[in-house]
């Protein structure tokens, strides 16, 4: 299977604004993530490791669904920044970060594991948010792992598809007046209402 040429990290418009006006991800720490058995093994591996710090950022490899949305960028303000794969691992590469896509295991499966495969592995009924992870380890306390990229990293913004209407080109106007970003491309997610999927079904009915 080839590997997808895209990586969607799901956020709000707040971080966007850092990224953008900092060029930077950062990464932080996962003692905050919602899923408790992430949580668990990710606080397991850093002791297994006696490591200071382990911090992470988490992305998918998915195209675009309701899910994504609706659990990872709620509201009005969330936003999908679509980032191109390779120009990323570059830039994870340039500091020493470890990366790669989540393995997904039923309780039953018995295929042989190390310690370095738990902070990339989730369980089975997760399978559909194909999500790829990027970590951080450090023998020094850190709370924030800053990852400078180059802005040709974006392929697009897209913004969320509970975004009035009438707000759209002033978001779109305020992300282009940030330093580097004239030309980025911004656009609304068409999720809850696409025109060329109304005309298509209305021809069948």
């Amino acid at each position: 299977m080839a590997t997808p040429a895209l990586l969607h990290r799901y956020t709000d418009l707040a971080a966007l604004l850092d990224i953008l006006t900092h060029k930077r991800l950062v990464l932080l720490d996962p003692g905050h993530w919602s899923d408790k058995n992430d949580v668990h093994f990710m606080a397991s591996y850093k002791q297994k490791r006696q490591l200071q710090s382990l911090l992470a950022l988490c992305f998918t490899s998915k195209f675009e669904t309701y899910h994504h949305w609706s659990v990872f960028a709620p509201g009005s303000s969330g936003v999908c920044i679509r980032f191109r794969r390779p120009w990323l691992q570059e830039a994870f590469d340039a500091i020493g970060l470890r990366y790669g896509d989540v393995q997904y295991r039923e309780l039953h499966d018995d295929q042989a594991l190390t310690l370095q495969d738990v902070p990339f592995l989730k369980r089975f009924p997760y399978r559909d948010e194909k999500e790829f992870r990027v970590i951080f380890e450090s023998q020094v306390p850190l709370a924030v792992k800053a990852v400078p990229f180059e802005l040709g990293a974006i392929e697009r913004i897209v913004l969320s598809p509970w975004l009035p209407e009438a707000l759209v080109d002033t978001v779109k106007k305020t992300l282009h007046s940030i330093e580097g970003c004239q030309k980025l491309k911004v656009v609304r997610t068409t999720l809850l209402s696409n025109e060329s999927w109304r005309k298509k079904v209305d021809a069948l009915v």
